[in-house]
């Protein structure tokens, strides 16, 4: 490769990069923390060495609004506030619940072959995953 051709690839690369990085940056923050959720990982290791957890999180409860009345403006109001939000709530707790558990993962090392889910349960409150590691304890 001659130096003229060295030189282009390395601009073409500068500008792929340059595009590239405000995308992953975007991508990076739909994954904000929702104010007054709280997260736990419950671990547990069976006796055959099966790893199993238990991801969740859950809106703080001194953070619920208060109960919504069955007057029309309320109700408008809270639909007004669930589309502010980005979509339904339980979308973004469950965007938000996936981004958190891989970090939870990459934080403590817990699954380091991956997992498979067991159950998953989301709601505009809150989700919770149970899963297994693709590897064993011993």
């Amino acid at each position: 490769m001659n130096k003229k051709n060295v030189g282009s690839f390395q601009v073409r690369l500068f500008i792929i990069a340059g595009l590239a990085f405000p995308i992953f940056l975007g991508a990076c923050s739909n994954n904000k923390p929702i104010p007054g959720m709280k997260e736990s990982f419950i671990t547990e290791i069976a006796q055959n060495g099966a790893k199993r957890f238990t991801f969740t999180l859950e809106r703080d409860r001194q953070d619920l609004p208060p109960p919504v009345s069955n007057q029309p403006n309320a109700q408008r109001r809270m639909q007004r506030d669930t589309i502010s939000l980005g979509g339904r709530s339980s979308d973004r707790v469950e965007r938000y619940l996936d981004w958190a558990l891989e970090q939870k993962m990459l934080e403590t090392g817990f699954c380091e072959r991956g997992y498979f889910e067991i159950e998953r349960v989301i709601s505009a409150d809150g989700g919770e995953v149970r899963g297994e590691c693709r590897e064993g304890a011993f």
